[in-house]
């Protein structure tokens, strides 16, 4: 167990950065001077194990895996690792990724404090295709990161890639950077300039640097908006504007929320993409947005992608500030950090039905203390979802020895008997504490019956194969 980090960041100031600019109309296709190339055939692998030999080998709780000769992890090897605690996968740190992009982009220098390990570990999340075991990363932003690329990680290789190389800031010659990566000033003057354009401060486009202009998102947290759509195969996010990078023509899309020249921010009605949630749904074809984290009340919106139109969604109750969120089957399902400063002790889950929009509040039996949650600004709830097991592991801080060290505790939530129970089980071997920026970096995957934890961008990823 850990204890809470205490410091804030400036959310509000990346949201006054970000809505300051007026100027945003219909979405377009990023422009590329190479033209995008040709698309893939077919649909993407399924997941499968390598048939070699070789077996790697396990040292205390660090995996080396075994491969074949194309590079995939040989089940095997799978076999060697232990069930009932974390392993480290060696060799799995993001930062492993870091003399490859800068071999690609000859005088590549990310801007930023953290270097492309902050592209995970600046308040960002994945976006997973559980079914082929694979994920993305795509963050930084802020003070943190400049670096703006979109990373694969494939558990069939237990490897990452670079799925598309970062913007170069040898191209920025001359430009400023205050205290954010999160938007480009050239462009942000541009729309301020110009507000009939469909030119916001949240891409490269700067008419004096051609080789800057790209079109691409630049680098920001993506907190939990970060998602897969296996349907349209692509990887979406709803930060500040709607960004989709296609899979299959290696391409960013971007969009205006309602297709609005400076859609406004009031609390109530206007977007405020700062942080939040991203879902796709795949039986009415749309996207939906949250971006409630930051303790606000805008309203949840949607795209749908059939007839390209916008719409306001009702679904964000104000127990759902700094929650985490899954989805299970055709429920959103919530778990908002219990204490009483914003209504949300006793603990409780809180539901919604994709479908109907029906809520359902379900509080939770438990033995936690009011006096002893945590009380000052808090964004690090864990939260996911075990199928196996039916159910939920969250973690959060809490004071259990009275003692004033609010350290995270790992909890059970058995949804059917609606009861929270401690469960440091899952801390044990190669855990390394709860990092407090974890999103939604912590999750399972059915293809290894385990559990994956992406604790920092520095770090080996963790699993835990259930036992």
């Amino acid at each position: 167990m850990n204890a809470v980090r205490l410091g804030r960041h400036s959310s509000s100031w990346i949201l006054f950065l970000a809505l300051s600019v007026a100027g945003v109309h219909a979405g377009c296709t990023s422009p590329s001077s190479e033209g995008p190339p040709p698309p893939d055939a077919g649909p993407p692998p399924d997941f499968t194990w390598g048939s070699g030999t070789d077996t790697g080998k396990l040292e205390g709780n660090v995996w080396t895996p075994g491969r074949d000769g194309s590079g995939l992890v040989n089940q095997g090897s799978w076999a060697l690792v232990p069930k009932g605690r974390w392993i480290e996968v060696a060799g799995t740190p993001l930062t492993s990724l870091d003399a490859e992009v800068k071999a690609a982009l000859p005088g590549f220098r990310d801007l930023g404090s953290g270097g492309i390990a902050a592209v995970i570990n600046a308040y960002s999340g994945l976006a997973v295709d559980a079914p082929r075991a694979r994920w993305w990363a795509f963050g930084g932003g802020h003070a943190d990161s400049s670096n703006n690329g979109l990373y694969r990680f494939d558990m069939a290789k237990m490897r990452w890639s670079i799925e598309q190389l970062p913007d170069n800031p040898v191209n920025w010659a001359g430009v400023t950077y205050g205290i954010t990566y999160s938007y480009y000033p050239p462009a942000a003057e541009y729309a301020k300039a110009h507000p009939d354009s469909d030119v916001f401060s949240d891409e490269f486009f700067d008419p004096d640097r051609p080789a800057a202009s790209t079109g691409h998102p630049v680098a920001r947290h993506t907190y939990n908006g970060l998602v897969y759509n296996p349907d349209l195969q692509e990887v979406a996010f709803g930060v500040r504007r709607m960004w989709r990078y296609s899979l299959l023509t290696h391409t960013w899309k971007r969009h205006n929320p309602f297709n609005t020249p400076g859609a406004t921010y009031d609390g109530a009605t206007g977007y405020g993409g700062s942080a939040g949630w991203t879902f796709w749904d795949e039986v009415k074809h749309r996207y939906l947005f949250g971006p409630t984290e930051n303790y606000n009340y805008s309203r949840w919106w949607s795209f749908d992608t059939d007839d390209q139109s916008w719409n306001w969604e009702v679904i964000t109750p104000p127990a759902w500030f700094f929650a985490q969120m899954v989805r299970v089957d055709r429920k959103l399902v919530s778990f908002p950090y219990p204490e009483s400063q914003h209504d949300t002790f006793p603990p409780r889950l809180i539901t919604v039905d994709m479908d109907t929009g029906k809520w359902e509040r379900l509080d939770l039996e438990h033995d936690l203390e009011l006096s002893r949650c945590y009380t000052d600004y808090f964004e690090g709830m864990i939260f996911t979802y075990v199928p196996p097991l039916n159910r939920y592991i969250a973690a959060f801080p809490y004071d259990r020895d009275g003692d004033g060290r609010f350290e995270y505790r790992t909890f059970e939530v058995d949804p059917t008997t609606r009861k929270l129970s401690e469960a440091p089980q899952w801390e044990a071997g190669a855990f390394g504490g709860w990092h407090d920026l974890v999103k939604n970096r912590f999750f399972y995957l059915p293809t290894h019956d385990a559990l994956v934890y992406v604790r920092k961008g520095e770090e080996n990823v963790r699993v835990f194969r259930l036992p």
